[in-house]
């Protein structure tokens, strides 16, 4: 970038014109279109580059200027992530991923996430996975898959309720739903009671909220 270049960038932040920058600083009508045709005046420079607030090294293109991140800090790629719905609560009958059920997006980054499958978090509800370092208020992130491992977290819909969180044991024809809390019930399910447990998604990653 030219030095008219950068010129015209600031001004153009700033929202002002280039004839006004001229007026301001007592320069000759033209001077800044000049710029490049002849070797420009350093004390000049110095009063455009304080009219903008920045360094003399940055308006000649020394320096980027760049907000400086504290000591230790790790720069961030933003493009590297992607916006996952987070789904709120969801009534009986309604679909779990109707666009009302979305009260918003967490940026995650593409490095968690596999290509061809969709994603989707929930909130945490109770501390029935207590044990597997799940607490209330955490944000679950959950592929959606039909079916899972024996010994996966899963969210799954059982009669068409509302959806639990529990890991899934498959044993002797069975499946086992699991909770992390001996204050609460495990749950078996045989014969046609399988019919009856819907898997929605396999838990990947929880994002501790404190």
């Amino acid at each position: 970038m030219t030095l008219k270049d950068k010129i015209k960038e600031l001004c153009a932040k700033e929202k002002i014109s280039m004839n006004k920058l001229e007026t301001d600083l007592d320069f000759g009508k033209g001077y800044i279109s000049k710029l490049g045709k002849s070797s420009p005046n350093a004390s000049k420079l110095q009063k455009i580059a304080d009219y903008f607030g920045v360094s003399l090294d940055y308006l000649i293109g020394s320096e980027n200027n760049e907000p400086q991140l504290p000591k230790g800090a790790i720069p961030v790629d933003v493009s590297d992530f992607v916006k996952i719905p987070i789904i709120g609560s969801v009534r009986c009958g309604e679909p779990m991923f109707a666009e009302s059920n979305i009260e918003g997006y967490q940026l995650t980054s593409s490095d968690d996430l596999l290509e061809g499958y969709d994603y989707f978090y929930l909130r945490a509800k109770g501390d029935s996975m207590i044990n597997a370092g799940i607490s209330e208020g955490d944000l679950l992130l959950i592929r959606k898959q039909s079916d899972v491992d024996s010994g996966d977290i899963a969210i799954v819909n059982v009669n068409g309720d509302e959806e639990t969180l529990k890991r899934v044991i498959k044993k002797d024809g069975a499946i086992i739903l699991q909770p992390e809390n001996p204050s609460y019930e495990t749950k078996i399910f045989m014969g046609r009671e399988l019919n009856d447990i819907y898997i929605q998604g396999r838990l990947m990653q929880v994002v501790k909220r404190y």
